[in-house]
């Protein structure tokens, strides 16, 4: 028998929260920061992309719609991703300017539509400690080599971990956390586990064992 998923509490439209809280474990948590993030880093999504076409440069235009697609698919953003999917379609194809320009158009007001929804939807993020947690390095191998595996298999749980030990890896990794951070914001698990190997490298942190 299957367990009823927990409900988001927060109604955010033009958001399936049920679909993205599946990708999240029902980690409604984890699904809420992750939606902080995606504000703070595609809110000029259609700026950066507008910019990019004007300078001719088609593949970065081409890889920011990319990203925003990606993101709205894990997270359940049901108009958004299909705007974004077609323009990123029309780049990749190279389609007449026209068309583009009327894609992205679309794409900017489902962007700015979700966008605002969000920011008057979601609640305050709690503030992170200032201080820096002291470092067991009994744990902080232990904690490094757990999220070495989660990164390895694509798992989601990976920023939960992370989240969750960010004083201690903060600490520990003072170069390197926020780069690691942001990698497993943008799911890039593959960048993220490089910047894990070299943070341990640096810091005499034994990934295997």
């Amino acid at each position: 028998m299957t367990q009823a998923q927990t409900p988001f509490p927060y109604s955010i439209d033009g958001l399936d929260p049920a679909s993205g809280l599946r990708r999240m474990e029902s980690d409604i948590e984890l699904y809420a920061a992750l939606l902080r993030d995606f504000v703070a880093t595609e809110k000029d999504a259609a700026q950066a992309i507008a910019d990019a076409l004007a300078r001719n440069d088609r593949a970065a235009a081409t890889r920011r719609a990319h990203t925003v697609k990606g993101l709205a698919g894990t997270f359940g953003a049901v108009r958004l991703h299909p705007a974004a999917q077609s323009l990123e379609t029309a780049l990749r194809e190279a389609a007449p300017a026209a068309h583009i320009a009327e894609l992205l158009a679309h794409f900017e007001a489902e962007l700015a539509s979700l966008i605002e929804a969000l920011e008057a939807g979601l609640p305050p993020e709690h503030p992170v400690e200032a201080e820096l947690a002291p470092v067991d390095p009994e744990q902080l191998t232990r904690v490094c080599r757990e999220l070495g595996s989660l990164m390895a298999n694509w798992d989601v749980a990976a920023r939960r971990l992370l989240d969750s030990h960010a004083p201690m890896l903060r600490a520990a990794f003072p170069d390197d956390f926020v780069a690691l951070q942001s990698a497993l914001r943008d799911f890039d698990f593959d960048s993220a586990t490089t910047r894990l190997a070299q943070a341990c490298a640096r810091a005499g942190v034994p990934l295997e064992g």
